[in-house]
């Protein structure tokens, strides 16, 4: 058998794959505050405001 030296040309994906990990966990963070966001400001605070939570 030869001893052949494989290039690393995989180094870049793995990168790539990670800056979109990033993107997407990002992504799902925001969307969770929207989401917290719209409850709060459409189901509690009126509530809230109207007094009846108390």
């Amino acid at each position: 058998m030869k001893n052949v030296v494989h290039k690393e040309w995989r180094v870049n994906r793995p990168s790539r794959r990670f800056r979109f990990e990033v993107d997407q966990i990002s992504l799902l963070g925001v969307l969770t505050v929207m989401i917290f966001a719209y409850i709060l400001f459409h189901f509690i605070y009126p509530i809230i405001s109207k007094g009846l939570f108390w």
